[in-house]
C-alpha cells in the first residue's frame, strides 16, 4: 500500500499543531506516488464520485441502512421515526465494550427492521409514552441480544422528548428545532438542529458519533438540511481506522481517545472544506473502505493512487 508521507499522519501528537496550517493550505499532503497536495484532493474526490455512481469497489459494497430502507419502503413520519430510533441504539454495547454489528441478518439495522414489522408500536411515541408501555419495551429489549440495558432507557427518553416538544415527530424537530421560541429561526438548519439535540433530552442522538450520522440520514432521506457541510464527520472505529490505514501504518490514532477523535474531526472538516466535499457524505465511502479493507478496499485505493500518479506524469 502506498503511504502518506505527511506530518499529519505520523502521530496523533504531531497532527494537532498542523490543523491551523492545513486551513491555510501550506502543508504538503502526499502519498508515496503523489507529488502535489492537489493529487490527494483528487483521490478523495474520485472516491466520492465512485461511491455516488456505484462504480468499482462501491458496485459491490453498500451501507447496511440502505438495504433495510429499501425493504421497508417507508415515507415521511414513519421513515423519520424508524431512522431516529434505530440510530439511538447504534452505540458501543455496554456488555461487550465493542461497537454493535450493523450489517447482515443479525446486524442492528436488520434487527430494527424486524422490530418495525413485528412490534410497530415501539416506534410511535403516542403508543409507547402516552400508553405507558415502558415495562413492555424493557421486556422486549431484554430478549434481544444486540440491545444492552441502556437501549430501552434511551429509546423511551427519546420518545418522551419527541412527544413533549415535537408532537412525537422528528420531522417537526427538523422544521422547528426551537419549539419554545416565537420565531421559526433554525428551520431545517443542521447546526440549529444539532444544538437542539444537546439542549433537550436526547441520549445517544446527542453523542458525537450518532449525532452527525442521524443528521446525515435526516438530510438524505427525510428533508434536505441547510449547512449540512458544517457537521463534523462521525468519528468511529472505521474513520479512525481508515485514517491510520491511509498513513501506511505511521499513524496510531486511538478510537477510545477523545483528544484523538476531536483532532480527526477537525482534520477531516478542513480537508473537506478545501475539496468541496461534505464530511458526513465522505464518511460513507471511507467507512466502507475500512470495513472491507483487507478483501478489496486496499486494492481499490492502491489502484486509484496509481491512476492519479500516471495521469500527472
Amino acid at each position: 500500500m502506498s503511504r502518506l508521507r505527511t506530518p499529519f499522519f505520523t502521530t496523533p501528537q504531531i497532527l494537532a499543531p498542523y490543523i491551523d496550517k492545513l486551513s491555510r493550505n501550506t502543508i504538503t499532503h502526499s502519498l508515496e506516488m503523489i507529488e502535489h497536495p492537489d493529487e490527494l484532493d483528487e483521490l478523495l474526490q474520485k472516491i466520492m464520485a465512485d461511491y455516488e455512481a456505484n462504480l468499482r469497489f462501491f458496485a459491490d459494497h453498500r451501507l447496511p441502512e440502505y438495504a433495510v430502507l429499501d425493504e421497508l419502503a417507508l415515507d415521511d413520519r414513519e421513515l423519520a421515526l424508524f431512522l431516529t430510533f434505530t440510530c439511538v441504539t447504534n452505540h458501543i454495547h455496554d456488555g461487550t465494550k465493542e461497537s454493535k454489528q450493523t450489517d447482515g441478518p443479525t446486524g442492528l439495522w436488520q434487527i430494527c427492521g424486524n422490530l418495525w414489522e413485528q412490534h410497530h408500536w415501539i416506534f410511535f411515541p403516542e403508543e409507547l409514552v402516552e400508553e405507558e408501555k415502558k415495562d413492555d419495551l424493557k421486556a422486549l429489549f431484554g430478549s434481544i441480544e444486540i440491545m444492552d440495558h441502556r437501549d430501552q432507557e434511551w429509546w423511551y427518553r427519546t420518545a418522551k422528548t419527541l412527544s413533549k416538544h415535537w408532537e412525537g415527530d422528528p420531522q417537526q424537530l427538523l422544521a422547528n428545532p426551537q419549539p419554545d421560541a416565537k420565531s421559526s429561526q433554525g428551520r431545517y438548519d443542521a447546526p440549529s438542529i444539532e444544538r437542539a439535540l444537546n439542549d433537550y433530552d436526547f441520549p445517544a442522538l446527542s453523542g458525537r458519533k450518532i449525532r452527525p450520522l442521524w443528521l446525515r440520514l435526516m438530510h438524505e432521506e427525510v428533508h434536505e438540511l441547510n449547512r449540512i457541510e458544517a457537521i463534523s464527520i462521525p468519528v468511529d472505529f472505521h474513520i479512525v481506522g481508515i485514517t491510520n490505514r491511509l498513513s501506511g501504518g505511521d499513524a496510531e490514532f486511538d478510537r477510545f481517545n477523545e483528544d484523538h477523535k476531536e483532532t480527526l474531526r477537525q482534520f477531516w472538516q478542513l480537508v473537506c472544506r478545501r475539496t468541496d466535499l461534505i464530511p458526513v457524505e465522505l464518511d460513507k465511502p471511507l467507512w466502507l473502505l475500512h470495513k472491507h479493507w483487507h478483501d478489496s478496499g486496499q486494492k481499490y485505493v492502491t489502484q486509484r493512487v496509481s491512476e492519479i500518479s500516471e495521469s500527472s506524469m
